[in-house]
């Protein structure tokens, strides 16, 4: 059997934190990170609860292995957790339908996604019991991650 992802299509690691952009310097200063300016968008998102709109705000390191900082949003999947840790691995999906029904035949549960339309679209977190959890994204968003992230560095 064909498995719903492929390692390939993994293209960063999220960590959500209390405060992008004071993570954004902190790691620049550690590490040497640069980062995309800080995104917001304020999106339709379907949780376990119900549809809510959140504003969601992040940001990339522009060198591999990327890392995406999440604004933490208290109740809500982006919850920071006391010792900062791995939030999510995200991966790049061709259809995005059909890889969240095969990740939840796997045993990823569907945690959240975003909504367009009163369909999922964009994104979505799968959850395993374990406590993993993956985010797929539609590839059609996002076709050139190079571009893409050089469209979003300050000048």
């Amino acid at each position: 059997m064909t498995p719903p992802l492929r390692a390939a299509d993994l293209y960063h690691t999220g960590i959500v934190v209390p405060d992008v952009d004071a993570w954004k310097d902190r790691m620049g200063a550690v590490a040497g990170h640069r980062w995309t300016a800080t995104l917001s968008a304020e999106l339709p998102v379907r949780l376990a609860e119900g549809d809510r709109v959140l504003n969601l705000r992040y940001a990339y390191s522009l060198d591999a292995p990327h890392i995406e900082l999440v604004q933490e949003i208290p109740g809500t999947p982006w919850t920071a957790s006391e010792h900062l840790a791995t939030h999510h691995l995200g991966y790049f999906c061709d259809d995005l339908a059909t890889t969240s029904h095969r990740l939840a035949e796997s045993g990823f549960a569907l945690e959240a996604c975003a909504v367009v339309d009163g369909t999922p679209s964009v994104f979505a977190y799968h959850l395993a019991p374990c406590g993993l959890r993956i985010e797929i994204v539609d590839r059609a968003r996002i076709p050139d991650l190079s571009a893409y992230l050089r469209s979003k560095t300050p000048q």
